[in-house]
C-alpha cells in the first residue's frame, strides 16, 4: 500500500467567514480592482473551487466585503453624538481604511435592492445619518436630499483630499472643513 500524497488544501471549518476576513485584508492591503478567487482561496488553503460554494462570484465576494465594512462604520458611526462628531468618524474611517472605502463607494446602488445584505448594512450607514442630520425635518424628500448633502460632502471632500487635489494642511482641518461645509457655516 503506497502512501496517499498530502493534500495542499484542507476542510475549513468555516469557510466563508475566513474567505471574508482573507478578503478584507487582501483589499486592504491592495485595493480590489485586481482580487481574485484565487488568492483568496490560497490565502486561506483550499481549492479555489471550494469558493464557489459560498460566492458566487468574484462581484458577490466583493459585495460581501463591502458590506462588512458597511457594518463595521455604522458601528462606529452610531457612537456619534453630533454632526461635527459624525462627519469626523465617517472621514477617519474612510482614510484610514482608504482601499475599503473604495471597494464599498464602488458598489452599483442599483443593483443593491438585488443584494440584501448589502443594502442593509448601507442602509445601516444611511440610518446613522438620519439620526443625526434629520431630527428636525419630517417631510421624506427633505430627508433624503439632506442625508445626499452629507454624503456628496463627505465622498467628494474625502476623494479630492485622498488624491491630493483638496489643499487641506491635515485630517482634522479636513473634517472642520467637511463639518462647516455639511452644517451651511
Amino acid at each position: 500500500m503506497t502512501a496517499s500524497p498530502r493534500r495542499t488544501t484542507y476542510r475549513h471549518g468555516n469557510l466563508k467567514s475566513a474567505a471574508l476576513k482573507a478578503a478584507t485584508r487582501l483589499v486592504a492591503k491592495a485595493g480590489h480592482e485586481q482580487l481574485s478567487l484565487r488568492e483568496v482561496a490560497d490565502a486561506v488553503g483550499v481549492a479555489h473551487r471550494s469558493l464557489y460554494n459560498h460566492f458566487r462570484d468574484r462581484e458577490a465576494l466583493l459585495d460581501a466585503v463591502a458590506a462588512g465594512s458597511y457594518n463595521r462604520l455604522a458601528a462606529i458611526l452610531v457612537k456619534a453624538t453630533t454632526p461635527e462628531d459624525y462627519t469626523a468618524k465617517y472621514v477617519r474611517f474612510a482614510l484610514a481604511n482608504r482601499a475599503l472605502y473604495a471597494l464599498m463607494t464602488s458598489r452599483p446602488h442599483a443593483t443593491m435592492k438585488h443584494n440584501p445584505p448589502l443594502q442593509s448594512a448601507v442602509h445601516g450607514v444611511i440610518t446613522q445619518a438620519m439620526r443625526i442630520f434629520c431630527q428636525d425635518i419630517l417631510a421624506p424628500a427633505a430627508r433624503r436630499r439632506a442625508v445626499m448633502k452629507v454624503y456628496i460632502t463627505l465622498y467628494g471632500g474625502i476623494s479630492l483630499y485622498a488624491t491630493g487635489i483638496l489643499d487641506q494642511p491635515s485630517e482634522k482641518a479636513l473634517i472642520a472643513e467637511l463639518s462647516a461645509m455639511i452644517s451651511g457655516k
